[in-house]
């Protein structure tokens, strides 16, 4: 019954010399794919009791080494506090702004791990990424997460 109803308005828009365009859709762009596939984790949850140096150090490095070596944004993000600031005058604060910047570019950069540091809740990584050159990030980490990131002018400590 719906197709005799359908067909003589179809039969009539041709017979008008109207035809029905079908647009065609973009495809994605390789950065939306990148971006869409970073499963944005939970926020990290401040650890109670307070973790040891000892294990504050350890999270750093499974975060240092998700981060830059196998470049695993989803693994990386769950030491990412949910209010995490980020000191770079040209960035948003929270985890979901740093994603959406790092997400269409983190699996296109090739990285060189110069050097990585942890001491007194304080971790710094030293890298070479292809299309930035050198950088220094600094992360401040509270009750196991970090909480703070800074990059703009960091020097490595000596």
């Amino acid at each position: 019954m719906l197709v005799s109803l359908l067909l003589p308005a179809l039969l009539a828009t041709s017979a008008t010399g109207l035809s029905i365009q079908h647009e065609r859709a973009e495809p994605p762009s390789k950065a939306l794919d990148a971006r869409q596939a970073v499963v944005t984790p939970p926020p990290c949850e401040p650890m109670v009791p307070e973790p040891s140096a000892e294990e504050t150090e350890e999270r750093f490095n499974r975060f240092a080494n998700a981060f830059l070596v196998t470049k695993n944004l989803t693994e990386a993000f769950e030491y990412i506090s949910a209010t995490y600031i980020n000191h770079n005058p040209w960035a948003e604060n929270g985890p979901e702004a740093a994603l959406d910047v790092l997400g269409p570019i983190w699996p296109t950069i090739d990285i060189t791990v110069l050097r990585t540091t942890f001491q007194c809740n304080t971790g710094w990584l030293n890298y070479v990424a292809t299309g930035v050159g050198e950088v220094v990030d600094r992360f401040r980490w509270e009750s196991g997460c970090i909480v703070e990131h800074w990059d703009f002018g960091e020097v490595y400590p000596e």
